[in-house]
């Protein structure tokens, strides 16, 4: 038997493998296997298997074959469907998307074995020699239900001993996993809900533009269970998949469960067998959750559609979650929630190419006022300074938005002037204050040499507010109140601990700038939000008015606060009036006449050469290749992190026209990299 093996090479080929008979029965097409390829061991997914082949000399064998996670030839096939729509190479797609291995660790389910009153009456004596059996019989008290180990375990720590103590004393007993069950409490159902659930048994599409969504997200998934189909939730980050998991675990108990880059690899596995099983009901999760071996799916929702993190920018493929969830759904509802929706999502309501949902909502009793920076000196403004004064005294929380995270928003070098950026991958690095070094937040290299990437000088120049210098000089401002910052940073010991939920002032990063009213809070406030109009990017307008909206509908009641030095600016204006009509009437009309999304389609093409010559060559060829179709074209221009890379934009009137012309100039230069509506170009 031959096994036919995609390796994760930038290539579409299979390798042909030659599969021992003691592996003939546990191999299988979609399962990952270990061979040796070119004297190294590698991993790759079997994309087939065959009887004979077309390999003339002698084929190494399959050593071996992992058993799970694995994908069903329905993930394969659309795996490599989306590898082919963002003309990618399908290699290094499959090999990302599979989890490498399973935890080999099953979630337990327990109950209470005794009655209540025997199990209340017992407690005090077993709270005297065994308080850890006594915490979690406790605990199981408190639920309404059978409990996981796994929130166990969150809550208490390690607990598999004493649950294992306490079967054996018959005071708790192991049950099934429950499936997805509504907690049953009466409330009002928003009018939109009916709108929205008429369509979940066809295929259809809704933009739902509303301030409150997540309580018409679960009576969605309510309708979407009764009628036997799973549910995948989407959220940008991974700090609001988490808050969203834990609401719904809160509303339908077991079977709700959570997928994001930064489990380990053997929980992202353990969910992917129980999508391909068919067990997981629930599914709250970011974009790659999009590639789960989900059965019977037939609701999808995209909380916060507008955000750019939908987008993969950091490696092949570079799709956008919102045209993955298009596809990945062959009958069922995709709903795209959000407060400021993308231009495009309301150009194609507006054309009604989908369907819009927008209630009226009550009138906002939020008071927002704008700074202008420009008669102001220092980070924060005296008005500023005075509300939070006024919001601690009043015994609420203030939360103080800062676009970057970081002491200052860029280093920059005073010889050349250019950012200073890693020499391992490019971005530009932040500096470290308390360590007094220039950190990279992608691959956590650190430089303790500061010097300029670009011409070595060590005349360096701090400019912008980081929210670490922001939470600095509040906490001189305002001595012994806690601070406490919130960003990626910190990210993971907010979730764990729930850091933050005491204190006076939270200092965050967009993490925090979404999701629904947090009613602990009486003042928000932007600081250096000139830097995203300062971005050179067409969308920055649109990105100012969708952060400051999300960063003032976390706000129930109070004040809300915005410095700048462009008070006039019609992004900033129409987000102090929670005008979204206003805005685009106004952006589209500047997109229009620029010729941009949504009025056009865009590529971006990236050619790398270590040879400038070949480079110049090569690009002159791409362009003369492009202009035999109905596109243009703009550049080349450097790539601003990439060493000898060049990129050019490709301007189309639809999808398709662009897409052509890009798989025709990729046959020409197969090392040709091609971003397919970019979000920053």
């Amino acid at each position: 038997m031959i096994a036919r093996v995609l390796l994760p090479l930038p290539s579409d080929q299979t390798f042909d493998f030659l599969v021992p008979l003691e592996l003939e029965k546990t191999i299988a097409v979609g399962k990952r296997v270990r061979i040796r390829f070119q004297e190294l061991e590698r991993w790759g997914i079997v994309a087939d298997l065959a009887q004979k082949s077309d390999h003339s000399g002698p084929l190494e064998p399959v050593v071996e074959v992992i058993a799970a996670p694995t994908f069903t030839p329905g993930a394969l096939t659309f795996c490599a469907d989306i590898a082919r729509h963002y003309l990618s190479p399908l290699g290094p797609v499959v090999n990302r998307m599979l989890p490498h291995r399973t935890s080999g660790w099953s979630d337990r389910f327990f109950a209470l074995a005794k009655g209540l009153q025997e199990i209340v009456s017992h407690l005090e004596s077993l709270s005297r020699r065994a308080r850890r059996q006594a915490r979690v019989l406790r605990f199981l008290l408190a639920e309404t239900g059978p409990c996981s180990e796994a929130d166990m375990r969150q809550q208490l720590g390690s607990v598999r001993q004493v649950l294992d103590r306490l079967m054996e004393q018959g005071w708790v007993r192991q049950v099934e996993p429950p499936g997805p069950t509504s907690s049953g409490a009466q409330r009002e159902r928003p009018a939109c809900v009916d709108q929205l659930a008429e369509r979940i048994p066809d295929e259809g599409e809704s933009l739902l533009f509303a301030r409150r969504r997540w309580d018409v997200y679960v009576r969605l998934i309510e309708t979407t269970l009764t009628v036997s189909k799973n549910v995948l939730v989407l959220a940008p980050e991974i700090l609001i998949a988490s808050q969203l998991h834990g609401v719904l675990r809160d509303e339908f108990g077991g079977g709700v469960d959570l997928y994001h880059s930064s489990l380990s690899e053997g929980e992202r596995g353990d969910v992917w067998e129980r999508a391909r099983n068919g067990k997981a009901c629930v599914i709250a999760g970011t974009r790659s959750a999009l590639f789960l071996p989900i059965t019977e799916l037939g609701l999808v929702i995209l909380d916060e559609e507008q955000d750019w993190s939908y987008k993969q920018e950091e490696m092949l493929p570079y799709y956008h979650a919102r045209t993955v969830a298009r596809k990945r759904l062959e009958q069922g509802l995709l709903v795209l929630g959000s407060s400021a929706p993308s231009l495009e999502a309301f150009h194609e309501a507006q054309r009604g190419r989908l369907a819009l949902v927008r209630p009226e909502e009550p009138e906002s009793e939020c008071t927002t006022r704008v700074v202008d920076m420009g008669k102001e000196g220092g980070i924060l403004s005296e008005s500023l300074v005075e509300a939070i004064d006024r919001t601690v005294n009043r015994e609420k929380q203030v939360l103080v938005g800062v676009n970057r995270r970081g002491y200052f928003q860029a280093v920059l070098c005073k010889a050349c002037g250019r950012p200073v950026r890693c020499p391992n991958c490019g971005v530009n690095v932040t500096y470290h204050v308390q360590r007094n070094v220039l950190v990279c937040r992608v691959c956590g290299k650190t430089h303790e040499l500061m010097r300029c990437s670009n011409c070595g000088a060590r005349a360096l120049r701090f400019v912008g507010e980081g929210s670490e210098r922001v939470e600095h000089e509040l906490r001189e401002r305002f001595p012994g109140v806690r601070v406490v910052r919130i960003d990626t940073d910190t990210r993971q010991t907010y979730l764990s601990n729930g850091v933050g939920q005491d204190a006076d002032i939270l200092v965050a990063t967009p993490i925090l700038a979404k999701g629904p009213p947090l009613p602990s809070l009486g003042l928000v406030a932007a600081v250096g939000v000139d830097a995203l109009l300062a971005i050179p990017n067409f969308r920055s307008a649109e990105r100012t008015y969708q952060y400051l909206t999300g960063l003032i509908g976390r706000l129930e009641v109070g004040d809300a606060l915005i410095q700048t030095r462009y008070p006039d600016h019609y992004a900033v204006v129409a987000a102090s009036k929670g005008d979204y009509d206003q805005f685009v009437e106004q952006e589209l009309q500047e997109r229009q006449e620029l010729y941009y999304p949504p009025f056009s389609h865009l590529a971006r093409l990236l050619l790398t050469s270590r040879s400038a010559a070949k480079r110049r060559k090569d690009l002159t060829q791409l362009e003369a290749d492009l202009h035999r179709f109905d596109v243009e074209v703009l550049g080349p221009v450097r790539h601003p992190f990439r060493r000898g890379c060049e990129t050019l934009l490709v301007k189309g009137p639809d999808f398709e026209v662009v897409r052509t012309a890009c798989a025709a100039v990729r046959e020409q230069q197969s090392s040709l990299e091609i971003d397919l509506d970019p979000f920053w170009i």
